[in-house]
């Protein structure tokens, strides 16, 4: 399913389509709509998954910086999906000392973002 969304992605297609194979491939991968942590927990690992090839290109100075501040961008998305999985367990579970936690990875993902335009603006 991941190979038929990422086909969809590189051909000129309405937009009810492409959405239709990215759903096709959320519940592929039994992260479908009955499920909104597993959904976002999934979503938070694709996300991981294509920022480490990008933290380990910009260990090499000569890629310059936008894969660095790709990466950081990568990691202010990937912190705030753990947020919003983290809080709807916590929530469905009245757990209060989970959700105060969540304040340090938002402001990690603000770190984050903030890193992220600050490299891209000094190439």
């Amino acid at each position: 399913m991941q190979t038929e969304a990422a086909l969809a992605d590189g051909v000129v297609l309405h937009d009810d389509t492409h959405h239709a194979a990215w759903e096709a491939q959320l519940k592929a991968a039994g992260a479908g709509q009955d499920d909104p942590v597993k959904r976002v927990e999934f979503i938070r690992w694709q996300v991981l998954r294509a920022g480490t090839p990008l933290r380990l290109m910009a260990q090499h100075h000569a890629t310059g910086p936008i894969p660095l501040a790709t990466a950081h961008a990568a990691s202010g998305l990937h912190l705030p999906l753990g947020v919003i999985a983290a809080s709807q367990d916590a929530v469905a579970q009245g757990d209060v000392d989970t959700l105060a936690t969540q304040a340090e990875q938002l402001e990690a993902a603000r770190q984050a973002q903030e890193t992220a335009i600050a490299t891209s603006t000094s190439c």
